[in-house]
């Protein structure tokens, strides 16, 4: 079972996110918010972007020397964007005999986090993948759940469309 690193990080989020993009049911690709996230993404660090696509799950943003980097808009979702750029360290190491280290790039912020892929760290990414996969394997996706990301998620009229968020 393949698991891109955007229903990894998704999943951390909403897991019903994650089944949508795992499914390849498309969100409104015209949200703004997504929207707002392609433009920090392509307009960072243009000096050194450098995608690059592994195995078609992992586009890594750019390497900043030898750091693995992953750009955000920001840091409202840091603990899954940690756990994002952790997946691709795991997968770096563990698929390709590969091991970095990495960094979070919150531009508009001007913040920065590194991140090192420890035991703990690999293990809780070993719990994570074998919690996704059922959940992502299911005929149907998880029931709907409120959050409070409900209200800026690009799901949200799917999900919501008989309420109001």
């Amino acid at each position: 079972m393949k698991i891109t690193a955007t229903v990894f990080y998704s999943f951390q989020i909403c897991p019903r996110e994650a089944w949508f993009y795992y499914h390849h049911i498309s969100s409104d690709s015209d949200h703004e918010y997504l929207a707002l996230g392609r433009l920090v993404h392509e307009t960072s660090y243009q000096r050194y972007r450098k995608e690059i696509f592994v195995d078609q799950l992992l586009k890594i943003d750019l390497f900043r020397g030898e750091l693995v980097a992953e750009v955000k808009k920001s840091s409202r979702h840091i603990e899954a964007a940690r756990l994002q750029l952790a997946y691709y360290l795991y997968y770096l190491k563990h698929e390709k005999g590969l091991e970095f280290e990495g960094i979070l790039l919150f531009p508009k912020e001007r913040k920065t986090e590194r991140v090192k892929l420890t035991p703990e760290l690999e293990s809780k990414i070993e719990s994570l993948l074998n919690t996704m996969r059922p959940i992502l394997a299911a005929d149907k996706p998880p029931p709907v759940r409120r959050t409070k990301y409900c209200k800026s998620c690009s799901f949200r009229d799917f999900c919501w469309s008989d309420e109001e968020t």
